[in-house]
């Protein structure tokens, strides 16, 4: 239960640290730089033995969900970078309540009394979370849960094609594909770099490579978690990084330049109880 723990709280930590990132180099740099390390990271992966071959089929299925996960991931740079940590993060939580949404959809699962009461208190999180102080940026915290419900809704199909395909291989090189796939694709951003670099400046860079490394190391912490104790079990104790990343901004935001903090002890509060709700939500969908 540690590992997953402190994946979400490491999670924290690379959320603040790539924001701080993204407002010196903006998003895209900071979504390819971050993905090309994962990639990095994950290609160890490769040399685990896995019980299945490779072949074409079990290939581009981890090639679709690396599609997909890619997607998701200008989605969450986008909610880290226009708008609040506080809000965007605990809002990425509700990929699990989409995967129970998705697989009653697919016909895999049938909605009972619990997944209708994890979504109404979704719902109420995100009121909660979307109650601002009266002279907050109304717009940056709109942005946050759109884009952070948008990158939910990915990550949910991203395990979906994962819990339906990844057995047909093995998790090892499956996910090694996902995130080479993920960085493969990062090079469609680059026309929208701008620029070669050289105009970041070196404390920016800082940021950007302590934050990917850092979201790098949670990711394989997360893997491994799934691998030993379960993907429910990991889940549910990972998701504390919407309450982590509320109290990481109110109590040492201020280290990274995040302003949040600023909103006030009342808004900040009301962050941290739809956190709380959004982490019972995630609970009754793993207890089902």
């Amino acid at each position: 239960m540690v590992v997953p723990l402190c994946s979400a709280l490491g999670y924290g930590f690379a959320a603040l640290m790539l924001k701080r990132g993204t407002e010196g180099a903006g998003p895209w740099r900071v979504n390819f730089s971050t993905n090309w390390v994962q990639a990095t990271l994950f290609s160890l992966l490769w040399f685990v033995p896995v019980e299945h071959t490779v072949n074409f089929s079990n290939a581009s299925h981890a090639v679709i969900s690396g599609a997909i996960f890619f997607i998701g991931q200008i989605f969450t740079f986008l909610a880290l970078s226009r708008g609040d940590v506080s809000v965007a993060t605990p809002v990425l939580g509700s990929k699990v309540i989409f995967v129970a949404l998705f697989s009653a959809a697919f016909g895999t699962e049938h909605i009972g009394a619990p997944t209708w009461l994890a979504v109404l208190l979704t719902a109420v999180a995100t009121a909660l979370l979307g109650i601002g102080h009266p002279h907050a940026d109304r717009a940056a915290i709109l942005r946050s849960m759109l884009y952070g419900f948008s990158a939910a809704v990915m990550y949910a199909l991203t395990d979906i094609t994962q819990q339906r395909w990844v057995h047909q291989w093995g998790f090892a090189h499956y996910a090694a594909t996902l995130f080479l796939t993920v960085a493969v694709l990062s090079l469609t951003l680059v026309p929208l770099l701008g620029g070669d670099g050289r105009e970041v400046s070196p404390r920016t860079w800082v940021w950007i490579g302590a934050g990917g490394c850092t979201l790098a190391v949670q990711a394989c912490g997360v893997a491994w978690a799934i691998v030993t104790i379960g993907a429910t079990a990991t889940n549910v104790l990972y998701n504390s990084r919407g309450l982590w990343s509320v109290v990481l901004v109110w109590t040492i935001g201020h280290w990274f330049g995040n302003a949040e903090r600023g909103h006030g002890r009342a808004v900040m509060l009301r962050r941290a109880a739809g956190s709380l709700l959004l982490l019972a939500a995630i609970l009754l969908i793993a207890r089902k």
